[in-house]
């Protein structure tokens, strides 16, 4: 029950994020890539609770740099901070959480994919088929609107559990065979 609470809150702060930003007239697609960005960590579960801060890792530098450092700060995982940090395709990733791969930072994410993969590290992007390639959630404009794909397979591998809040909300999730 209380489980369902917690969730209920989030919905409710998600909504009223994305509902104060439109209020304000400044919900443009980075303002809502971030807020999405935002809500996928609140509904993640990592296997060992992430330690003090929660860092996003973001690779390079991006058109989402301004609406991300807006995040900086915010509670995210009940109670911890969430920090922002640029990161390099080959530098060292340890201690991000959760990293985000601009479609301007494709091919450095070539280098990097396979690095993290089944470590714990949640990885958005917007960059068209790189959920194919073993991105977590790929977020996608479909007709004029944004949305977002989820790879189960590659959460599970990374042993991240995806809210059915999370999943539900998804346009589409490639569940693994």
């Amino acid at each position: 029950m209380s489980r369902l609470l917690a969730t209920l809150r989030l919905l409710c702060c998600a909504a009223g994020l994305l509902g104060a930003v439109a209020a304000q007239g400044q919900a443009d697609e980075r303002t809502v890539k971030a807020a999405f960005l935002y809500n996928f960590i609140q509904f993640t579960q990592w296997p060992v609770r992430p330690s003090e801060p929660f860092i996003l890792c973001v690779l390079g530098q991006t058109a989402l740099d301004e609406a991300l450092d807006q995040l900086e700060g915010k509670n995210v995982q009940s109670g911890l901070h969430l920090k922002i940090r640029h990161v390099g395709a080959r530098d060292p990733l340890a201690g991000c959480h959760a990293l985000y791969v601009d479609d301007s930072q494709r091919a450095a994410a070539e280098i990097l994919l396979p690095r993290l993969a089944g470590t714990p590290v949640l990885t958005v992007t917007d960059s068209d088929g790189l959920a194919d390639r073993g991105v977590m959630i790929e977020i996608r404009k479909r007709d004029f609107k944004l949305v977002f794909e989820v790879n189960l397979g590659a959460a599970r591998k990374a042993n991240l559990d995806l809210s059915a809040q999370l999943l539900r909300m998804a346009s589409y999730v490639a569940v693994p065979r």
